[in-house]
């Protein structure tokens, strides 16, 4: 099996490593893997009801209001062919149509996620299914080999039926889908998905417990480099299989790149300490561990999630659309309290024996916090309400997470108010906008502070 493996293509072999939940979404991202599968079930379809009718001649044994003549039968057929090619038609517009809005309106990076979508995947799936199945039923007819047809008439009003259902139920998902709300609360439950198999399932069982502790292994010296082979975004890295390595080799690792950062051909990519100064690492196994490509994927990057939700609401705020852009930010500060919750913030992965073995190039919850609000802070700068609005989702977050991101809050918070427009600020706006600064304040503890700003911003 090993000798197998080695002979097949690159491309299967990255593939063969993959999770279910990366096998799904190479299949499923494009619109043509659930077309084929339905294509393929309707091709069964029409071989049983064909050999059904036309060899086993079950329409004897059926009652009279079930039998249809060839003549009835082939009417059926052609007309549901030609009407379920028109829905078909309708439908494939719908998609285009749904695609260019989300594109325009919102961000092209959420096309991917419309495309995934189950009711979107199915429903093109059923209509291409019905559609040939009505096609070959009508072809392999003939008025010489059968006196009457049971199975492949009513198979077909069935499979209109079911395109007709279909199509009612796809345009209640493209109306739902261009709702903001249900739009921003999708990319919510993935994001979350993400953050439950990234950092829990993968990084967590390995995270040093006691970062402190383990620092005592990091190597103090300069290591040796392995450099890119490729251009590209780091999608993803094997984890698990890169620690095991590292401990076979007796390697500590320091991984000089986050996942969804771009990697430049002959770059510094990964630097490695070992006893022995003459040890030389097995690169080409070593590359194998890292998925590099040509764009920015989901699978591992938390932050590319985000920056779907930072498109977003910047576009909200260039259309003067508030309410897109407020509710944006609550989904953000949603996103960063479960980041908070789930992840341990430690940079350090160690083995089964607690050595260390990889060092990451890792992100804080600050980095986090910046990343989410910074862009909106900086365009909202003139707009009292989605400041002020941002500042109290802060406050929200300043009570969720734990006490010693405190700091990281009044950090921001400070940052966000020093880079506001305080001319634009109003005596009612700026009763609001001191009153969730000082919460955040009393909540971080950082009354004497918050004085200090309040000072700074009068003079």
């Amino acid at each position: 099996m090993h000798y197998i493996f080695k002979k097949l293509p690159s491309e299967a072999k990255r593939f063969a490593r993959m999770t279910k939940r990366e096998k799904w979404s190479v299949l499923y991202s494009n619109l043509w893997m659930t077309p084929m599968i339905y294509a393929l079930l309707s091709l069964i379809l029409v071989f049983i009801t064909l050999w059904a009718d036309l060899k086993m001649n079950v329409y004897k044994e059926m009652p009279s209001f079930l039998k249809v003549d060839y003549g009835l039968t082939k009417t059926i057929l052609s007309t549901l062919t030609a009407g379920i090619l028109s829905l078909t038609t309708f439908t494939f517009y719908g998609v285009l149509g749904a695609l260019s809005t989300f594109s325009s309106q919102f961000s092209p990076r959420i096309l991917k996620n419309f495309m995934m979508n189950k009711v979107t995947q199915r429903t093109l799936g059923i209509f291409s299914g019905s559609f040939l199945y009505v096609l070959f039923c009508l072809f392999f007819i003939n008025e010489d080999t059968a006196q009457a047809y049971s199975l492949i008439p009513s198979g077909a009003v069935f499979t209109a039926l079911l395109t007709i259902s279909t199509f009612a139920v796809f345009i209640n998902h493209i109306v739902n889908w261009l709702q903001v709300t249900n739009l921003t609360e999708q990319i919510k439950l993935e994001s979350v998905d993400i953050i439950e198999s990234s950092l829990v399932n993968e990084l967590k069982p390995h995270k040093a417990k006691q970062p402190d502790g383990i620092k005592m292994q990091v190597p103090g010296g300069e290591g040796k480099q392995m450099y890119a082979k490729q251009s590209g975004y780091l999608q993803k890295t094997y984890f698990d299989a890169l620690i095991r390595q590292a401990a076979e080799d007796n390697l500590i690792i320091r991984i000089d790149n986050r996942i969804g950062s771009f990697v430049f051909r002959s770059t510094p990519f990964m630097t490695y300490w070992h006893p022995s100064s003459d040890f030389e690492i097995d690169e080409e196994r070593y590359t194998r561990m890292f998925e590099v490509g040509k764009n920015q994927t989901e699978v591992q990057d938390i932050e590319f999630s985000i920056n779907k939700f930072v498109e977003i609401a910047i576009r909200a705020l260039g259309n003067d659309d508030p309410k897109t852009a407020t509710n944006i930010i609550y989904q953000i500060g949603d996103l960063l309290i479960h980041i908070s919750e789930m992840e341990v913030f430690s940079p350090y992965l160690t083995d089964e024996e607690g050595n260390l073995r990889v060092i990451l190039k890792n992100l804080n919850f600050d980095d986090y916090l910046y990343r989410g609000f910074a862009s909106i802070r900086h365009y909202a700068r003139e707009d009292a309400v989605i400041t002020g609005e941002l500042l109290r989702v802060i406050r929200s977050i300043a009570t969720a997470i734990d006490k010693k991101d405190h700091h990281h809050i009044w950090n921001f918070t400070e940052y966000t108010a020093t880079g506001f427009d305080h001319k634009l600020l109003y005596n009612l706006d700026l009763k609001h906008f001191q009153d969730v600064v000082w919460e955040i304040a009393d909540i971080t503890g950082n009354e004497e502070a918050y004085e200090k700003l309040m000072n700074m911003m009068k003079s």
